[in-house]
């Protein structure tokens, strides 16, 4: 090749990089803009919290609000209004599922304050079960089992649904009726409508959550939920030793 056609070939390549990036910042759009502000939010927000002195007896509120926040994003979903979840409907209720350490924190002492001692004792060995299974395989051969979640009740209601963990508020399906096929394994079934909007709403919060724990040099992994719960459950200073930087959920499946 010639050196002229060289440098016509070399200018090209650089006219052409800007148009390539404008067209990278275009994709952006208001969706990516809110997801990204709403992890600016839940930063900002578990920041001020983890600087608190009585970090471990709020907790809980550290939990809510970073949920509210989570179910506020999500309602600005396109499909907001054309859910089809409601009480009663828990096909999606076996599958894996993490949660951080303020989640576990709000199961658990939620649990306590409704749940009898036998009601706590069967979740107790429910969970035992789910985590277990959980351990003794990959996170793929898990979900493909249909683990029925530890805290579904038995007519398929959640006994934590006020304090649900955020990867759950975010799955969000338009037909009910294509999760119950989904469920029972029909043979030609169509793909769960699943809102994927809610979805990366739920994570974009998680993610500012995860990213102020470890600012504050906090434990800011997520855990398979089952490991999580029952750690909590058995540990009743938990919250406290979190708070203080203790590795409390070490062992327990990611």
């Amino acid at each position: 090749m010639s050196k002229k056609r060289q440098r016509k070939k070399q200018e090209r390549s650089r006219r052409a990089k800007p148009g390539r990036a404008s067209a990278g910042a275009s994709k952006r759009g208001p969706d990516l803009e809110l997801l990204e502000a709403a992890t600016a939010k839940a930063r900002e927000d578990a920041g001020e919290f983890l600087r608190r002195d009585d970090l471990a007896a709020r907790v809980v509120q550290l939990a809510d609000g970073t949920r509210e926040l989570a179910l506020r994003v999500m309602r600005q979903s396109p499909l907001e209004g054309k859910h089809e979840c409601r009480a009663g409907c828990g096909f999606c209720c076996h599958t894996a599922i993490t949660v951080a350490a303020p989640e576990a924190f709000a199961m658990a002492a939620y649990l306590r304050e409704h749940l009898s001692q036998e009601e706590l004792a069967e979740v107790r060995r429910r969970l035992d079960e789910n985590a277990a299974l959980a351990s003794s395989m990959s996170r793929q051969e898990y979900i493909t089992r249909l683990p029925t979640c530890a805290l579904l009740t038995a007519d398929d209601n959640c006994r934590v649904h006020p304090v649900r963990p955020i990867a759950c508020a975010g799955f969000l399906s338009t037909s009910r009726s294509k999760c119950e096929a989904e469920y029972n394994r029909v043979p030609g079934r169509d793909p769960v409508p699943s809102d994927k909007f809610a979805m990366l709403a739920g994570l974009a919060v998680s993610n500012g959550l995860m990213e102020a724990c470890k600012r504050a040099k906090l434990d800011g992994e997520f855990y398979e939920l089952n490991h999580a719960l029952r750690r909590v459950l058995d540990t009743p200073d938990a919250a406290d030793r979190w708070a203080r930087g203790e590795d409390v959920f070490s062992g327990c499946l990611k």
